[in-house]
């Protein structure tokens, strides 16, 4: 692979013929800098002196073989090796490779290749790959995960620091052990079993497992190595509080699909029956009782508006993970919300003007937004004549509804906090869970929604909703 930038190379090589041919060709010809050095003492002492990033050595030398260099440098210097070997020197490239060199060639291939073009990529490749090994490295080391070499007898043959801080040991202490010194048993055996299908398979395999109470999700990558042992590198991650999170999740959606079937069943039929006796009574009382019978009757419309929130809300709620929005005629949804409340609040006086005809991005949940701002401003509406005024507009990407009260207003610090969970005024009746509702909603369809003050009282609630395409 090319590299941009100049590469600094250390010849190695007992023959000054060599030496000269290979600095000539690479410097002038591939723009490398070289520095040189005809035995291993030469060569250790040039790297002492300044780094380099790539060394190649001949294997035949005097005093000490390039192998012999190698094993110097190894222990001192992480640089990438190339050794040059003789006319048949299968045994001594063998050797090389067992020893983890990074690459051999034939010394009469670079004899003959007078452009050095054989040698100049194998040095760029060895360059490039152990950058990208360090690049590796750094990153295995820096990982919040848990990451080791694992050999299929489970012997560890390299763990990174977080591992080793999981266990209470250095990284020198665990490599060698075998799993099982580490995990238990079971545990232990899990992973090496799946570390084997990952091999059999040759391709990544996830699975999780457990240590008393905590929870762990596992990959396995197979790993192609040099040595005649098969091994992968395991990933670790702790998922303990996900688990937790997932329980606490699941028990909550059971909880609101009961608190569903009750205000669905349960609490609604109820609320059927005690209208229902409501009306039976009206023809047995005087004008005084009359008074109850319609404060039952307001009070059971309150009632069945709130279990219907709740139910909204509950279905909300449940499709929070993935709303599924459609085309939704807003002109008349709005309109069936609005003879909705003329009919429910016979006080009330509500005019609406300026419907376009337009589609919005929503569900069939959008009524539950318009009819609890339509509830809202009639229920805290203390004038005892009730005024409602709708009116819609559109801009090219959104549709803007503005329903207008005449009632107290919402002062200008609670603007924002009105649409909280739970929030409401110190006179409020209701629950606070309706403007929570009529925002949930909104966001989910991605609109926004807002107060302002209306002239010369009350407030101005504005929704503002995208609008789906012609």
């Amino acid at each position: 692979m090319q590299v941009d930038e100049s590469l600094s190379i250390l010849i190695v090589d007992d023959s000054a013929f060599f030496i000269s041919l290979l600095t000539d060709k690479l410097e002038s010809t591939h723009g490398m800098t070289t520095t040189t050095a005809t035995n291993a003492d030469e060569a250790m002492a040039a790297l002492a002196r300044e780094p380099v990033d790539c060394i190649v050595s001949d294997y035949q030398m005097p005093e000490t073989t390039g192998l012999g260099l190698y094993e110097r440098v190894e222990d001192q210097y992480d640089v990438p090796f190339i050794l040059l070997t003789g006319e048949g020197g299968e045994e001594v490239a063998s050797r090389a490779i067992r020893m983890g060199i990074d690459e051999y060639l034939l010394k009469e291939s670079v004899q003959v290749d007078e452009p050095l073009e054989l040698l100049v990529n194998r040095i760029r490749n060895v360059v490039e790959r152990h950058r990208t090994q360090r690049k590796y490295e750094r990153l295995v080391d820096n990982s919040p995960d848990e990451i080791s070499r694992l050999d299929v007898d489970g012997t560890l043959r390299a763990v990174n620091d977080t591992m080793a801080r999981s266990f209470g040991a250095s990284e020198s202490e665990l490599v060698g052990r075998q799993l099982s010194d580490c995990l238990p048993a079971d545990v232990a055996a899990t992973r090496i079993e799946q570390s084997k299908r990952a091999i059999t398979a040759g391709s990544a395999v996830t699975f999780q497992d457990s240590i008393g109470m905590r929870h762990f999700h596992n990959i396995a990558v197979p790993l192609a190595t040099a040595t005649e042992v098969e091994s992968v590198q395991l990933v670790t991650r702790e998922i303990t509080l996900q688990k937790h999170n997932e329980r606490k999740l699941a028990q909550k959606s059971e909880t609101l699909a009961m608190i569903n079937r009750i205000v669905r069943h349960d609490i609604n039929n109820d609320l059927q029956l005690l209208m229902g006796w409501a009306d039976m009574i009206r023809e047995h009382v005087d004008e005084a009782g009359m008074e109850t019978v319609e404060r039952i009757d307001e009070t059971s419309t309150h009632i069945s508006e709130l279990t219907s929130i709740a139910r909204d809300f509950v279905e909300s709620l449940e499709d929070d993970a993935e709303v599924r929005l459609e085309r939704v005629a807003l002109d008349r949804l709005l309109e069936a919300e609005v003879e909705k409340k003329r009919a429910a609040h016979d006080d009330a006086t509500i005019t609406v003007v300026g419907l376009p005809r337009v589609t919005v991005r929503a569900n069939q949940l959008l009524s539950s937004v318009f009819g609890n701002l339509l509830s809202n401003a009639v229920r805290h509406n203390r004038t005892g004549s009730p005024t409602i005024h709708v009116e819609c507009d559109e801009t090219d990407d959104d549709a803007v509804v503005r329903i207008a009260d005449n009632g107290p207003g919402v002062p200008d610090e609670r603007k924002e906090a009105i649409f909280g969970k739970g929030n409401m005024g110190p006179e409020s009746p209701g629950t606070g869970i309706g403007l929570h509702l009529v925002y949930t909603l909104v966001e989910q369809y991605g609109g926004d929604v807002w107060v302002e003050d209306n002239e010369p009282c009350g407030a101005v609630f504005v929704v503002e909703l995208p609008k789906t395409a012609p």
